[in-house]
């Protein structure tokens, strides 16, 4: 077998193909996973973005930012402040607490109230976080909602999803502002439905639950993880090369063991005497080694060796030699 051939049935063994396959598949899942990593990576660096360019911009009219309250909020315009005038509906079943909101590492409310701007148009506003009573699933010393006419400046978020619950007597699962409309009665035709606004300032300062924390702009370790994924899938087609160039190695390793294991011994050995054929003549190393030597007709003969004399021959020679005269 050549050596192109034995290269060629390694390549097209079963082993190697059944490991082409396991090869593919195992990189295939590394590139989705490091895909999968590098778009968490974009959304969080977009989402970083946003938040850098609008958090701590100049506020503008609520009606500028939002022209059509019925419509969702654009993903360019969360975390934008917008200032309105008007006032907070104070009556005892207009103040909601939305549950199961994190602060610090406790668990505690939002203290949702909707306020009404001049212009008639109602906005969700979140004034912060309040703690969970230790003795009951409720607020614990909710700060007063101020009364009267406010200039008021919230941060626009987007509405969160209606979660199919029904909570207890004045509170909420989630910041839904159609959900919340009809919760509380109001007319759904003035109330922003696509986002809710989170309290900055009110004008004059009022006792506030506590305000909410910043939101976070770190990018996280995706980007690392994504460059780990595309990482091992390459490891896994150079371990099919490497597996390959190794027995590509072994299969020259062994061919040069037989090269080196043809000796002239070997040569010798094959013009020695065939056994099917007695009248053929030894090699002169052959002969040179048995002791035979050719004949005229080229046959070899048994090389004759003196007999050495016994010991018993010579003593009888002796007496032989001491009778004659």
């Amino acid at each position: 077998m050549t050596d192109r051939s034995a290269r060629r049935r390694i390549l097209l063994s079963r082993d190697t193909l059944l490991g082409l396959v396991v090869v593919l598949l195992l990189a295939a899942v590394c590139v989705s996973l490091g895909l999968w990593q590098y778009g968490r990576f974009e959304d969080k660096r977009d989402r970083a973005a946003v938040i850098e360019e609008n958090y701590d911009a100049t506020p503008a009219p609520l009606a500028e930012a939002m022209p059509d309250p019925s419509a969702p909020l654009p993903d360019a315009q969360v975390w934008t402040p917008v200032e309105m005038q008007g006032s907070y509906c104070t009556d005892p079943g207009c103040v909601l607490y939305v549950r199961n909101r994190q602060l610090g590492g406790e668990v505690g409310f939002w203290q949702l109230v909707p306020f009404r701007g001049e212009d008639g148009t109602t906005l969700m506003v979140v004034r912060g976080w309040v703690p969970e009573d230790a003795d009951a699933s409720s607020p614990a010393d909710p700060a007063l909602v101020p009364e009267g006419t406010l200039s008021v400046t919230a941060r626009l978020r987007t509405a969160e999803p209606v979660l199919d619950r029904v909570p207890p007597e004045g509170q909420a699962h989630s910041v839904n502002p159609t959900q919340i409309a009809s919760q509380l009665g109001l007319d759904s035709g003035t109330v922003v439905i696509g986002a809710f606004g989170e309290l900055a300032e009110e004008e004059p300062a009022a006792d506030r639950p506590q305000p909410l924390p910043a939101p976070e702009t770190g990018l996280g370790p995706h980007l690392s993880y994504a460059f780990q994924w595309w990482i091992f899938a390459l490891f896994f087609p150079g371990a099919l090369i490497f597996r390959l160039r190794r027995q590509f190695q072994d299969l020259a390793a062994e061919e040069a063991e037989a090269a080196a294991g043809a000796t002239p011994g070997d040569a010798d050995a094959a013009v020695a005497i065939d056994p099917a054929d007695p009248h053929a003549a030894p090699s002169p190393r052959t002969a040179a080694r048995t002791g035979a030597r050719d004949t005229a007709n080229h046959r070899p003969r048994r090389a004759v060796r003196a007999r050495r004399r016994g010991q018993d021959e010579e003593e009888e020679d002796a007496l032989i030699d001491q009778q004659q005269p």
